[in-house]
């Protein structure tokens, strides 16, 4: 299973990540806009960050219902091993 340990750049709508093999790769979230429209802001893309699983997060994005059914804010995340295939090595010099 891969995680990643650090987001090296955000850029609309990329976000270039080192995974735990330490390898450096650049994820193109564009075909995700459609199902995700909200990140198509980019003030809102661009605030992503790295959770405790470790995968990229947006905070708050998502909504969850607690056992009391009660629905609260949650972090919009993806897996971890969907990025990796969704990635592109980068190729530093």
């Amino acid at each position: 299973m891969h995680f990643i340990k650090s987001i090296v750049d955000i850029q609309p709508y990329t976000i270039t990540v080192v995974f735990e093999n330490n390898e450096q790769r650049k994820i193109n979230f564009e075909p995700l806009l459609n199902d995700f429209p909200v990140l198509k802001k980019q003030e809102v893309f661009l605030a992503a960050s790295i959770d405790d699983y470790p995968t990229i997060q947006w905070e708050g994005l998502a909504k969850m219902k607690e056992l009391d059914g009660t629905i609260i804010s949650a972090p919009l995340d993806f897996c971890p091993d969907t990025l990796y295939s969704m990635s592109e090595p980068v190729h530093t010099a």
